[in-house]
């Protein structure tokens, strides 16, 4: 009988709760820059990079390197890129196809390119991704997953 009613007192229970509203309140307290066209991010400028390596065969690499920001800025780009190649067990840079590319008034940039190295060998990309928009700015810095060259 004991049982009966602590079953009965849970399941009461559990209609009152899906019976009775729940109010949420948002505050923009912990945004003070709220607006209509305002989310939070990470970074203030820098939404997504990409920065991948992707082998074609006969020691082609197909270098795939992606900025987006936040919104239209003034500048964005690279401001350096180096080709890496791992020798005695640390990344050495053995190429830098890519300094100060920069499109300007855009919220996108994209820079992908072939690079020929040498089957077997292991690669990577190392980027500089620069945003400057209103007197502010910032760097982030990727490096892509190694890959083989086949």
């Amino acid at each position: 009988m004991l049982k009966k009613r602590m079953i009965l007192i849970v399941w009461v229970f559990m209609l009152y709760l899906l019976a009775s509203p729940l109010a949420v309140y948002a505050s923009t307290d912990y945004f003070p820059h709220a607006c209509a066209d305002y989310f939070p991010q990470a970074s203030e400028y820098i939404r997504s990079t990409t920065v991948e390596i992707i082998p074609q065969g006969n020691g082609i690499l197909f270098v795939k390197n992606q900025l987006g920001a936040t919104r239209r800025v003034d500048k964005l780009g690279i401001k350096i890129l180096k080709i890496q190649t791992l020798k005695n067990g640390s990344w050495q840079s053995i190429d830098t196809p890519v300094r100060n590319d920069y499109l300007y008034n855009a919220s996108t940039y994209i820079y992908n390119f072939y690079y020929n190295g040498t089957p077997g060998t292991q690669y990577r990309s190392y980027v500089e991704f620069y945003v400057e928009n209103g007197g502010g700015s910032e760097t982030k810095i990727v490096t892509s997953t190694p890959k083989t060259a086949n």
